[in-house]
């Protein structure tokens, strides 16, 4: 938000006025000021800790950023601190702790120097210039120690979209896109937890990008805001506009985390072609979701109202986690005719959407590809219509040495058929058999027969698949099945101490595998077993576990069992 000096490059002498002087403190380790900045030689000012860069500038024409490195010909100590001039910044926190510390300290950027105070226009030819290419991008520095209103400022053959670097999502951040559409500003993703908003703050960074030849932008003094509001879909007028969020998340030790997300507005003023209310995709290094739009992926889709088969094709990537979870939540668009699904194309399912409620739609990334090929799902609209049938009840029984599911539905209209799938953690479900629809409009009954459920616990569930592919699911039930002889039983349960202990009987000698899973079927521990007779056993915890459900799967030579174990 400062000069320190108007020279391009400074001289002996004159390094506290450099990026050493300031954000390196002038070398001296103080706490709570300051940070490590490496990249090279201690001479170019440097922090010889690691030679890998931790500041970097970006190149608009290769779209990447560039280390500030001594092997770049950088230098901390003879370059100024220049109001405006963005970087890409880690910062390792204050330099009282190491590097690599996992618990770094709070740190504060301070500069000395000069405010920068009128207008401030940039164009192709100006100090800062503008990436003179349609479609690259420009990374820019709010060039006033002041909030500024993205929504105010002046732009010429520029986006109504900036991007922005916010670290509240996944681990170590991601792209935002705040877009001022109309009377709106639409920010994507939106979880309610991002930082950015149309309110630049000082220091801030961002990226804009050109949309036809001599660029122009201005940042006025009108355009300074003293309050600001963190609120997304911030309204600056009438806001008829109808959104969709399409948000992703992962568990990890027990929590849910957002990794990235797209967002979809709806109104007649926009078309369905690529127009200046969308906004495109930049994506950071890890899971990244957006709406393809034919060869563009885009960030914000702004689109007419849907109507019957308008599909919104999501593009996501880098999918490496075992399990995700898309959160699916609708704004102004409870009126609309027309019922929204989400498919699953490789599931080959097509799940209702409700656009009152937030949905969250579970899925498994396996060593399939087609598990997590990037356009796996899709968003269908669809006029609405009575869903063809409703599950009343559903249960399932022992008989003998089978189970007996049972299952009633009722306004049995359209349906094809029924299936029946049974899953050993209550996540992963694979398909046992079918039954036809008796295409009854009245309450009809139904039972299908497992004549072969595993040792453990069986879960089942019911798909129904109408004539038209819309699938719904019925809701999960289960029995537990221990066998005449062979059997594994936990004691005692609830477990005592951690450690679980294990009695086998009648269980053939081998090498056993066990593994604990979370209510919501995540890995929670392994262990492996080398059974050589004995009767009694304890699985270690290395690691604290939660109070809570979760679930025991013993799998060896001809035996499989899955069975509740409750921690208190």
């Amino acid at each position: 938000s400062v000069t320190t000096s108007p020279a391009t490059t400074l001289i002996a002498g004159q390094e506290s006025k450099s990026i050493w002087g300031n954000w390196q403190n002038g070398g001296n380790n103080i706490a709570g000021i300051g940070t490590f900045i490496t990249g090279g030689a201690a001479v170019d000012g440097f922090d010889q800790q690691v030679l890998s860069a931790s500041l970097f500038t970006y190149n608009a024409d290769t779209k990447r950023y560039v280390g500030y490195t001594t092997a770049n010909s950088k230098n901390t100590k003879l370059t100024p601190l220049k109001a405006g001039q963005a970087y890409y910044m880690f910062v390792f926190g204050d330099r009282t702790n190491a590097i690599n510390a996992t618990s770094p300290n709070a740190t504060i950027l301070k500069a000395t120097g000069k405010l920068t105070t009128g207008d401030q226009t940039y164009t192709t030819s100006s100090a800062m210039p503008l990436n003179s290419t349609t479609d690259k991008y420009t990374l820019l520095g709010n060039p006033f120690a002041s909030v500024i209103d993205w929504a105010t400022i002046s732009r010429t053959n520029i986006a109504n979209t900036y991007w922005g670097w916010d670290p509240n999502l996944e681990n170590t951040g991601g792209y935002v896109t705040v877009s001022t559409t109309g009377t709106v500003t639409l920010i994507s993703p939106f979880t309610g937890t991002s930082g950015l908003t149309q309110y630049i703050q000082p220091g801030q960074g961002f990226f804009v990008k050109t949309t036809a030849a001599s660029p122009a932008l201005t940042i006025r003094e009108q355009d300074k805001v003293a309050n600001t509001s963190n609120a997304a879909f911030r309204e600056t007028g009438a806001n008829n506009i109808s959104l969709l969020a399409i948000n992703l998340f992962y568990n990890k030790s027990g929590s849910q985390l957002f990794a990235d997300g797209a967002l979809a507005a709806f109104d007649e003023s926009f078309v369905n072609e690529i127009a200046k209310e969308d906004a495109s995709k930049m994506s950071g290094s890890s899971e990244t979701v957006s709406i393809a739009e034919g060869a563009q992926l885009l960030s914000i889709d702004g689109r007419k109202l849907p109507t019957n088969t308008d599909t919104l094709q999501l593009n996501i990537t880098r999918l490496t986690k075992p399990q995700y979870t898309l959160q699916i939540f609708a704004k102004q668009m409870e009126g609309l005719n027309q019922q929204a699904f989400i498919e699953d194309h490789y599931l080959k399912t097509a799940l209702p959407l409700s656009l009152a409620d937030t949905n969250k739609v579970l899925f498994n990334v396996t060593a399939d590809s087609a598990s997590f090929s990037n356009n796996r799902f899709s968003i269908v609209f669809r006029q609405n219509s009575v869903l063809p049938v409703t599950f009343k009840t559903i249960e399932v029984v022992k008989k003998e040495k089978f189970a007996n599911v049972r299952w009633s539905v009722a306004t049995e209209e359209g349906i094809e058929k029924y299936e029946i799938e049974r899953s050993l953690n209550g996540v992963d479900f694979k398909k046992l058999g079918e039954v036809a629809s008796k295409g009854n409009s009245t309450l009809v009954i139904y039972n299908w027969l497992d004549i072969k459920p595993v040792l453990g616990m069986n879960y089942y569930r019911i798909r129904s698949v109408s004539n038209d592919a819309v699938i719904k699911m019925s809701k999960i039930v289960n029995v537990f099945f221990d066998g005449s002889k062979s059997s594994v039983v936990v004691y005692p349960n609830p477990v005592v101490n951690q450690d679980i202990n294990l009695q086998l009987n009648e269980i053939k000698q081998g090498k056993y595998t066990l593994i604990l899973y979370s209510n919501n079927g995540m890995e929670v521990s392994r262990y492996d077993l080398d059974h050589r007779g004995g009767t009694y056993y304890k699985m270690q915890i290395k690691t604290r576990i939660p109070a809570g459900a979760y679930y025991l799967q013993i799998e060896g030579p001809d035996f499989k069992s899955t069975q509740q174990v409750i921690f208190k």
